[in-house]
């Protein structure tokens, strides 16, 4: 396996991202080969998608009033975060745990990083509808056919650092199911189930990262 950093123009909301995804892999000279998997960070496709909110116009609730109290974040943070949510957790200072899409992550998705000052991200509105539609313009544009997924990073209990989570998938299996399988001793395998696009997710977190 061999993972390539396909570095972009920074993404702007009237952008298809598929234009910029083949603008960049021509002007870096790599060619996409069938059975290729395409990993997008979940900032720049929501930016194309108009995912991305200015703050100043995000009417505060009382309800968002007293959790950003309670956790010590922008009170329009707080009310993204209420409406993002399908279920509040609680939190730490600056993080609230949520449940969202049946995942458990940090603040909702809601993201002030790698957005303009002011604003704020949010997750794609649905993440599988979105990768289908990226994966089969790529089969119209290129005649490839390619896996595609959005990513996001997340953090796991007791653990320093981040990882990376796979929130759409299209064109390849995202989990691989050993149950009924035997291992090297010929004990057959009940319960493992291994998380292919999760672990893909975090091999390309890993070589993109985070900042500039």
């Amino acid at each position: 396996m061999q993972v390539f950093p396909i570095r972009t123009r920074i993404i702007v909301p009237d952008d298809n991202v598929v234009d910029v995804l083949l603008e960049s892999l021509s002007e870096l000279g790599i060619s996409l080969l069938d059975d290729d998997i395409i990993t997008i960070a979940e900032t720049p496709l929501g930016t194309t998608e108009g995912q991305v909110v200015k703050l100043s116009e995000v009417q505060v609730s009382d309800e968002a009033k007293e959790l950003s109290e309670r956790y010590e974040l922008l009170p329009e943070v707080a009310e993204l975060i209420i409406q993002e949510a399908d279920e509040i957790l609680g939190g730490i200072p600056r993080v609230v745990l949520t449940i969202k899409n049946n995942t458990l992550m940090a603040n909702a998705g809601v993201d002030k990083s790698n957005v303009p000052p002011g604003y704020a991200s949010l997750l794609p509105v649905d993440s599988r509808a979105s990768v289908e539609r990226v994966r089969n313009e790529i089969k119209e544009r290129t005649g490839k056919t390619v896996g595609v997924m959005v990513i996001d990073s997340r953090t796991q209990p007791l653990r320093l650092g981040n990882i990376g989570m796979a929130l759409g998938v299209a064109g390849f299996r995202p989990v691989a199911d050993d149950r009924g399988r035997h291992d090297l001793f010929g004990n057959e395998l009940r319960i493992t189930r291994r998380a292919i696009a999760d672990n893909l997710a975090s091999a390309c977190t890993a070589v993109m990262g985070e900042s500039d």
